[in-house]
């Protein structure tokens, strides 16, 4: 019973991302009246009241007195049951197929919202009633359906919990007062998930920067960290990929955290797309966030930049909340009513799209580039015979690693092609270590290579990291800011020394005599110098020795 459901819920999920959620009609305004409980009425505003949403779409720092406090969150606190919980119907014990959604003892299914009709009812709902002088749609709903008592207006799990099932009620009430609190908790457990993993940045900024060893003024780009450590855009496809084919192979549990950051991916931009100004604090623009932060600063200012981030997300929840044509964006997709979805627990893979822009930024602030041999598998290269035609040493690459690396290079499947690093002012340094170093723990060869590649072929390198939205979904861009360097085929000749990438005149060293062949003979040919990870045309000729250091 519990696979079927899951599975059904898996499906749905599925289906709502291949057929986005349309966009949603203006929804008109209800009348308004003046809050008896404002200050002007003799009584005080409650403590924690409703942050004031700029409603111009330009991003700002949070302070840390706007947000709530980490201690006060937790992770989606529902039990799995039901038991014990007011409002909340146990459903694992039941199948799709027996929920009545005009029958709310029956349990609780994503298939009511569409059944019920409640978009058009919600949007009848608000012809039709009256709310307080700027009182956020959700307050005004709860408190005159009944639930006065429940405050959803920001990030608050304290306050903002299941409704309670009354006798007699309508079912298109309760489904609606807890699409509130499902949303609510979803944003909840994604702030949870970034402060939880501040600490484990921290620890992440000082193994990459000891890892690869970047200057201390290399720059980083303030908006460019934000949304990177926002969690779920950096797995955001940069060319259309599959999210969870960038995020199965990151260790063996992945499959299960794929699943969980891409169905969290799904529903935020299932609403975006519906809505796109619910972005404008997930992914801010302006010129606060051109910024510049020096990677030696980093580690300082990351407690201030989390805080920024919840912010940010506190923001959105709120706007959400107050707003019924955002709140529709999200509730309309039917996601919410059976149960209250969570960004999983795990901190190292939520830091993924953050470590990659740090790694990258620092490889780049090191003279490293990406390089590419297009079609070109260099496993099979290695041992499918071709070695004995080769002048050339594959000998290292003898199989894939489980990080897909093979001697210095990593193989995308996305491009059936093989990446590699090149360091410019060492062109004999070799990778694998730190490629395998940094598969195993800090990020994915789909995110550093892939995602860079993208964004080299789209135009945009040299550009900060940006998401942008339309019919084909949400695409996060230049989240890996390596210069992605092609091998140019036509370079057939060693005394064509101009010639070795596509993008660009060589680098220095390229073709340059490292030696002879023999000790014994100064008759000898000279061997000629390649980078490490050199897989271009004159690895197929036989008449010049080629040294990769």
């Amino acid at each position: 019973m519990v696979a079927s459901f899951i599975r059904c819920v898996l499906l749905f999920s599925l289906a709502l991302h291949i057929f986005h959620v349309p966009a949603l009609p203006y929804l008109p305004t209800s009348h308004h009246v003046p809050d008896p409980r404002s200050r002007d009425a003799g009584e005080d505003t409650a403590e924690g009241s409703t942050l004031q949403i700029r409603m111009d779409g330009a991003a700002s720092a949070v302070m840390a007195a706007d947000i709530p406090q980490t201690s006060q969150q937790s992770q989606d606190i529902t039990s799995t049951d039901g038991r014990n919980e007011t409002g909340v119907i146990p459903n694992l014990s039941i199948t799709r197929e027996q929920v009545n959604c005009s029958d709310l003892s029956t349990g609780r299914d994503n298939k009511c919202w569409e059944e019920l009709q409640l978009t058009t009812w919600v949007q009848n709902w608000i012809v039709g009633n009256t709310c307080y002088e700027n009182e956020p749609f959700a307050s005004c709903f709860l408190r005159k359906v009944g639930y006065p008592e429940l405050d959803c207006t920001g990030i608050k799990l304290a306050t903002c919990t299941p409704p309670p099932i009354k006798d007699g009620m309508d079912p298109r009430v309760f489904y609606v007062a807890y699409n509130f609190y499902a949303v609510n908790q979803y944003f909840g457990s994604w702030y949870s998930a970034v402060g939880g993993a501040a600490t484990l940045a921290g620890f992440n900024i000082d193994e990459i920067v000891q890892l690869i060893n970047p200057p201390d003024d290399t720059n980083l780009i303030l908006g460019s960290i934000l949304i990177a450590l926002t969690g779920i855009f950096a797995v955001a496809p940069g060319l259309g990929f599959n999210v969870g084919n960038m995020l199965d192979n990151i260790v063996a549990e992945g499959a299960k955290v794929a699943n969980s950051l891409r169905q969290g991916l799904v529903f935020v931009e299932n609403a975006i797309i519906g809505f796109p100004q619910i972005g404008r604090w997930l992914y801010p623009i302006g010129d606060s966030a051109s910024q510049i932060i020096q990677m030696a600063d980093l580690k300082a200012r990351l407690g201030d930049l989390i805080l920024t981030v919840q912010g940010n997300l506190n923001k959105t929840v709120s706007s959400v909340m107050a707003d019924p044509t955002e709140f529709l964006a999200f509730a309309s997709q039917g996601n919410f009513t059976a149960s209250a979805p969570s960004l999983p627990d795990q901190q190292q893979y939520l830091l993924y799209g953050f470590n990659t822009y740090i790694i990258s930024t620092a490889l780049a602030g090191n003279n490293i580039y990406a390089t590419i041999a297009k079609d070109t598998n260099v496993q099979a290269l290695a041992t499918n015979g071709s070695q004995e035609r080769l002048n050339y040493d594959l000998s290292a690459c003898i199989g894939y690693t489980s990080e897909n690396v093979c001697d210095t290079w990593w193989y995308s499947g996305n491009y059936a092609s093989t990446f590699g690093l090149d360091h410019f002012s060492h062109i004999d340094r070799g990778f694998s270590d730190v490629l395998t170093s940094l598969f195993q723990k800090f990020t994915t060869g789909q995110l550093l290579f892939d995602n860079a590649y993208a964004c080299n072929q789209n135009g945009n390198y040299g550009n900060s990291v940006s998401v942008t939205v339309n019919a084909g979904g949400l695409n996060t861009q230049c989240l890996s800011q390596l210069k992605v360097l092609t091998w140019d085929m036509s370079c057939t000749d060693v005394s064509d020394t101009g010639c070795e990438f596509v993008e660009q005149e060589p680098q220095d060293f390229w073709l340059g005599n490292c030696g002879s062949q023999s000790y014994f003979s100064v008759m000898d040919d000279p061997v000629y110098c390649v980078p490490h990870s050199y897989l271009g045309p004159l690895i197929m000729q036989r008449h010049h020795k080629l040294d990769r250091g």
